[in-house]
């Protein structure tokens, strides 16, 4: 990307994440000026335009994975896309299927696999959600980049003062022998591998990954199947997640594009009801159908794990806007709605965290790129300390090293920001349009 950004030939359509590289009005067009141009009118919600504007006061893009709070109050069954943790059943029922409603009893509940299962591994988390779902059991942030919403301030992820619970739980089932060393140099989907060779007893990745799981061991021809847990997200004391999302990837029209005009009605239709739905779902009366109510779609595959052989494949995710991507969950007998509706009611939702964006080449994009790079590093060395004494001492010796690194420097910049604009969004959030 920065190759083709330094030569100036984009194409004519970029999608990407790369927000505040490609928001610069020598590589890209904004949406006003060309709909100004081409005399057609972008009908954007004004949250929507809020949360996307770029430093310089100017729109380029709507990034996927986000609708204002009023949208997703209107499409009232719409949930967030969030972690999870997927249980054996088999396993589980004949553990005699005990109450999981705080993270004690999942705690026993895996010691009971231990026990009794030696050739099991009872627990394991996924790489690339890198435990998320017991990060929000215990308040933790989730996220591994970006900012927190500490007493009202906003500082770096890695000073959320509730990852010390966090790590203290995951040192206990480490030293309990629940994981193993090999769980911390994954770089993959080893946790679903280990699943599907029927050594593993629960993984935390996705809302959906019971239902993933099923239907990989399903086609695999295995006896047992997986279930996601539910009832604990919200009786876990304490169990609280907040969206800072703003949207994950955009559509960008560079300079280099030669038919600006057509690009620009392209994506206005994908960004539509109509072109999302289409991408999203398939093709109405023959992919889906409109509930009774018109509040969801009833799907006639599995839209959590399309059969791409058939010819089932969703291309939504160019983009989405959070609710057309989730609805289809309603009408499915498997766990993953129900997983996300749970979470949905922990969830404290908060964007103006998300709209704190730092220059591609900002020195507050380095300290933050630091802080990225020693989470990670010593997340590990946190969980796997001999005792509990030792894990708390390497827990503060990373916020040491943080602060050492600037993540002070990086709260006071944050905060110009974050008062400012969580003024202007909370003056605008409950917009209709």
């Amino acid at each position: 990307m920065n190759m083709m950004i330094a030569s100036g030939d984009l194409g004519d359509l970029v999608c990407s994440g790369k927000f505040t590289r490609l928001c610069d009005n020598n590589i890209c067009y904004t949406l006003d000026e060309l709909a100004e141009k081409y005399q057609t009118s972008l009908d954007i919600h004004s949250v929507m335009r809020f949360v996307n504007t770029a430093d310089d006061g100017k729109l380029y893009t709507l990034m996927a994975g986000y609708s204002p709070d009023s949208v997703m109050e209107e499409w009232e069954k719409s949930v967030y896309e969030q972690a999870g943790v997927a249980i054996r059943t088999d396993i589980y029922e004949e553990l005699g299927s005990p109450e999981l409603k705080n993270l004690d009893d999942f705690t026993n509940l895996l010691q009971q696999v231990k026990d009794n299962y030696p050739d099991i591994v009872p627990f394991a988390y996924n790489y690339s959600f890198t435990n998320d779902y017991i990060k929000i059991m215990t308040g933790a942030t989730v996220n591994e980049d970006g900012f927190v919403d500490v007493d009202g301030k906003a500082v770096p992820f890695i000073m959320d003062p509730n990852l010390a619970d966090y790590y203290k739980i995951m040192n206990d089932w480490y030293r309990k022998g629940f994981m193993t060393d090999e769980n911390f140099a994954w770089t993959g989907t080893e946790d679903e591998e280990l699943m599907l060779s029927g050594k593993l007893f629960a993984h935390s990745c996705n809302a959906n990954t019971a239902d993933m799981d099923n239907a990989k061991l399903e086609q695999a021809g295995l006896d047992f199947r997986c279930k996601t847990i539910i009832d604990m997200t919200t009786t876990q004391p304490g169990a609280h997640w907040i969206s800072t999302n703003v949207g994950w990837r955009g559509l960008f029209i560079p300079k280099s594009c030669s038919d600006p005009e057509r690009v620009l009605a392209f994506v206005k239709w994908i960004w539509s009801e109509e072109g999302q739905r289409l991408l999203l779902w398939g093709e109405e009366g023959k992919d889906w159908e409109w509930s009774e109510d018109k509040s969801y779609p009833i799907m006639n595959y599995n839209f959590e794990s399309p059969d791409s052989a058939a010819g089932m494949k969703y291309w939504g995710w160019m983009y989405h806007d959070g609710k057309n991507n989730v609805l289809p969950g309603v009408g499915n007998e498997g766990d993953t709605y129900k997983a996300r509706v749970a979470l949905k009611e922990i969830c404290e939702v908060n964007p103006v965290l998300g709209m704190l964006r730092m220059g591609a080449d900002s020195n507050e994009q380095v300290i933050m790129d630091n802080l990225k790079d020693l989470y990670m590093n010593e997340s590990t060395n946190i969980i796997t300390a001999p005792s509990e004494e030792e894990c708390s001492k390497r827990y503060q010796n990373m916020l040491q090293t943080a602060r050492d690194m600037g993540a002070d420097q990086l709260t006071e910049w944050a905060n110009q920001k974050y008062v400012e604009k969580k003024s202007e969004y909370d003056k605008i959030k409950n917009n209709k349009e």
